[in-house]
């Protein structure tokens, strides 16, 4: 497992590009969710906020072990 991953001489931890990533993965699913599939899928979540902190949380551990077993 890697800890930290060198992007140009300057180590950067796994964890906060994980996040970055589900971020990013997050918003671009959300828009696509929206203008291309029609159905609101928050509409029928309990909590919408909560199930989009959860979706983060998935999207997160995902990009985690993935860049955890890249070889750098």
């Amino acid at each position: 497992m890697n800890e930290e991953i060198a992007i140009a001489g300057v180590y950067v931890p796994t964890l906060a590009l994980a996040c970055a990533g589900a971020l990013a993965a997050c918003f671009i699913a959300s828009a696509a969710n929206r203008k291309f599939i029609g159905v609101h899928i928050r509409r029928y979540a309990w909590h919408p906020a909560l199930f989009d902190f959860a979706v983060f949380v998935i999207l997160t551990k995902i990009f985690y072990a993935v860049l955890g077993k890249l070889p750098l």
